[in-house]
């Protein structure tokens, strides 16, 4: 730059540099001062809801069962957007679309689409139907991803109790070619998930449930008594299918968990690290089973002790916050340059 383009102060009338400094700051002022004043509370993002959308009707021994889906999509979210798939617990008998956590807000309004799917009930066809029908509820999210503006390649799968275990399984799942059955998965999410269904009574806790009759859950997905049905109980138990290639996975199990024994999640904890696959498990300090079915989880943060395969001789403590479940999903369904 030249001597007569120089705009250095020293070259400058210092009286006159500080008379616009001032005319500048003062019409920032002024319009700050002029400015509305933000209001008390911020309203949620709006959500669109789309409900009743018919996956699958496949049949059994009643018929055909009508299977439907809710979406709900984030309205300024840039298309294409991630999905989280939510699967309902119930003892694979008594699941329902809406029973979990408030998918609008966990995490419609984060940006995400999130799709409550339903799934058929064992007492009316027993397994591998449910996980049938998991697979073919992402086959039809695939299908309508351009009329919806969905990521089909950034699929997240969170689950409670026997949802989580069919979340597993079904990220676990893969073709004859060895491809995974639902592409797109790319990471897990399992509340206090049946992992073992050998070995559910092993793992109870003290007073805990006891698989002992036809009302214990495990059998009804079977048809019967587990140790009766070993080669299906081990086909339809994630800790017995881990292997290199699954999604990172994320466990939460409340350590008081009277209903599946956190042993549970730490069985298939142990397996992903054995294999090498990413695998994070929280046990939550005096959690009972169903802990995501409430808001309290929300407004009550709990102290959870973590175990990774990622640091395998240290455990550390953190807050079980809806943000920690946010983020886990953020880095692995996120494409933005800052979760790249």
């Amino acid at each position: 730059m030249t001597s007569e383009t120089s705009q250095q102060p020293d070259a400058l009338d210092l009286t006159v540099v500080l008379a616009n400094n001032t005319a500048v700051m003062g019409r920032f002022m002024e319009g700050l001062s002029r400015a509305p004043r933000p209001p008390e509370r911020v309203d949620p993002a709006p959500v669109r809801v789309v409900r009743d959308i018919v996956v699958g009707t496949p049949s059994d021994a009643e018929g055909r069962t009508e299977l439907r889906m809710d979406l709900y999509l984030p309205r300024s979210a840039p298309a294409p957007t991630p999905v989280i798939v939510w699967l309902a617990g119930g003892g694979w008998r008594m699941q329902r679309r809406g029973y979990g956590p408030q998918l609008a807000r966990l995490f419609a309004e984060r940006g995400y689409a999130m799709a409550d799917i339903e799934y058929r009930s064992s007492e009316v066809s027993v397994w591998p139907a449910q996980l049938h029908d998991v697979l073919a509820a992402l086959r039809h999210l695939r299908d309508i991803a351009d009329t919806h503006g969905l990521d089909p390649a950034s699929i997240g799968l969170w689950g409670s109790s026997a949802g989580a275990h069919l979340a597993l399984l079904t990220a676990f799942a893969s073709d004859a070619d060895g491809s995974p059955s639902a592409p797109g998965v790319r990471a897990v999410v399992a509340g206090y998930p049946p992992t073992d269904l050998l070995c559910l009574n092993d793992d109870a806790l003290p007073g805990g449930v006891l698989g002992v009759d036809h009302s214990d859950p495990a059998w009804g997905l079977l048809g019967g008594r587990p140790s009766d049905r070993a080669a299906t109980a081990v086909e339809a138990s994630p800790a017995r299918q881990a292997h290199p290639r699954v999604p990172p996975v994320l466990l939460l199990h409340g350590d008081a968990d009277l209903l599946i024994g956190p042993a549970q999640s730490r069985r298939l904890h142990d397996a992903l690290s054995a294999v090498g696959a990413e695998s994070h498990l929280l046990l939550v300090h005096g959690a009972d089973h169903g802990f995501l079915n409430t808001g309290d989880w929300e407004l009550h943060p709990m102290t959870a002790t973590v175990l990774s395969s990622r640091t395998p001789d240290a455990e550390r403590s953190v807050l079980l916050t809806p943000a920690l479940i946010e983020r886990f999903f953020d880095r692995h369904l996120r494409t933005d340059p800052w979760n790249a």
